[in-house]
């Protein structure tokens, strides 16, 4: 049983509104909603801000659920367990009693990401999950996660993206993604993205947490990674002080991952303390564990800046992957290639969807990257070189990755600097299966973060 037909969902049930979503999570009997969640909203940093949380959880050797997407190569990706991993036939088997328990009137009303939503929280109900962490798909008031009881949410950043549903107004988008917090319970803010450029947006931010009765806690203030002590110290109000120096393989992490770390440490933290569980040990404990690697990695940590060797005909070749599919995170994905001391200008491979902005991110990766060739894949969403605007139109395009990479080993040598490659979540899968490394269960965090070279 694949997920083709699940798939085909995705363009014809998107909807706002929670109503259908919510009338058969009510009838499954609420499926997970006794396990205790948080909830991770923003534009970029929520996959990697997710995986970093789910992997401090997952270090007290329990089983811990993380929900996110999309997926790089294979569906049950999405789903994710620290000790009981799911492939992809375990989760159609979900998925099949799924369709056999709802009503057809109730299933056939459902999104492909609602569909994806309830299939997580069965798999975690089933597996006993004794935490869960759940990724915001889009947006956030409307989005499906949105049905669960988080003790804590998270807004990583706010900047432009899917315009088509969220609108491109920055004050608008995080009003959406406000939708994630809970009367009285904590929101953590990552002070990411464009919004932070918007006069005012503090000012708003500050009246919406109030208006809702909401803690707030904020980056840079209550917790943040302080660059000339390589250490992130979370200091929030009425808890214990945490001083945690980035050791070993977090050292070689770049700037975008260690901010998005300091916020999950500062989740966990609070977690941890309100909990008041001795199964969960504090966070200054199980931080020499996180900076060993001591548990398999997230999926989530995958292609954000991954470092790859991979065979040639002109010898190894060192790439750097990231999934940046927007102008705020081809910026960050450059600050972080400067971060870690990798010289630029670098050569790059660039594949970016047609429904994204693909004019104004290789604005972005062009102010750092050269040279460049773009290349295609083939999907419904692939992007063709007549859409670019004139200034693009110099660069060599290339049909395929394949096509593009032979053309690569033509004009550069690999031995002369590493070559970017990056734009799209989906290239970035596809590659990562054409060199055999898709994200398969219990690879180390060393691997995520520090690479191949």
């Amino acid at each position: 049983m694949d997920f083709d037909t699940l798939f085909a969902r995705r363009s014809t049930h998107i909807k706002p509104g929670l109503q259908r979503i919510e009338r058969s999570y009510e009838f499954l009997k609420r499926p997970a909603a006794r396990i205790p969640a948080a909830l991770i909203g923003g534009t970029n940093g929520k996959g990697s801000t997710s995986g970093f949380l789910w992997y401090l959880f997952a270090l007290n050797q329990r089983n811990i659920g993380l929900y996110s997407s999309p997926h790089l190569a294979a569906f049950s990706e999405r789903c994710q367990l620290s000790l009981t991993p799911c492939d992809d036939r375990e989760l159609a088997d979900v998925w099949r009693q799924l369709q056999q328990e709802l009503p057809p009137d109730h299933y056939d009303e459902l999104s492909f990401f609602e569909i994806a939503t309830l299939l997580a929280f069965q798999l975690f109900q089933k597996k006993a999950a004794d935490f869960q962490v759940l990724e915001v798909g889009l947006g956030g008031r409307w989005d499906a996660t949105n049905v669960s009881d988080p003790l804590v949410s998270a807004l990583v950043s706010v900047s432009k993206d899917h315009q088509e549903y969220l609108g491109s107004d920055l004050i608008g988008i995080m009003n959406e993604k406000l939708g994630i917090m809970r009367p009285g319970r904590p929101l953590f803010w990552g002070r990411g993205g464009e919004v932070c450029e918007v006069p005012g947006y503090r000012e708003h931010l500050l009246q919406q947490t109030a208006k809702h009765n909401v803690p707030l806690y904020e980056a840079d203030r209550d917790f943040g990674y302080d660059a000339p002590s390589e250490t992130i110290a979370v200091n929030l109000p009425n808890l214990p002080l945490c001083s945690l120096p980035l050791q070993k393989l977090l050292k070689k992490t770049p700037l975008f991952l260690r901010r998005n770390l300091a916020l999950a440490a500062a989740m966990y933290h609070y977690l941890q303390q309100t909990l008041g569980d001795e199964k969960w040990k504090p966070l200054n404990e199980i931080w020499p564990l996180l900076c060993e690697g001591q548990a398999p990695a997230p999926v989530t940590l995958y292609g954000r800046s991954q470092r790859l060797l991979v065979p040639s005909t002109r010898g190894p070749v060192r790439l750097i992957l990231d999934v940046s599919h927007n102008p705020d995170g081809a910026q960050a994905f450059l600050t972080g290639l400067a971060s870690r001391g990798l010289e630029t200008p670098m050569p790059a491979l660039v594949c970016i969807l047609k429904d994204k902005e693909m004019n104004r991110i290789l604005d972005v990766l062009r102010s750092r990257l050269h040279p460049v060739i773009l290349f295609g894949i083939e999907h419904e969403r692939a992007w063709q070189p007549e859409l670019l605007d004139v200034r693009h139109r110099d660069l060599p395009f290339y049909t395929s990755f394949q096509e593009a990479f032979q053309e690569a080993l033509v004009r550069w040598n690999p031995a002369d600097a590493p070559w970017a490659i990056c734009g799209s979540v989906l290239a970035v899968g596809r590659i990562l299966q054409h060199f055999d490394s898709a994200p398969k269960n219990g690879i180390s965090l060393e691997r995520c973060l520090s690479g191949d070279w």
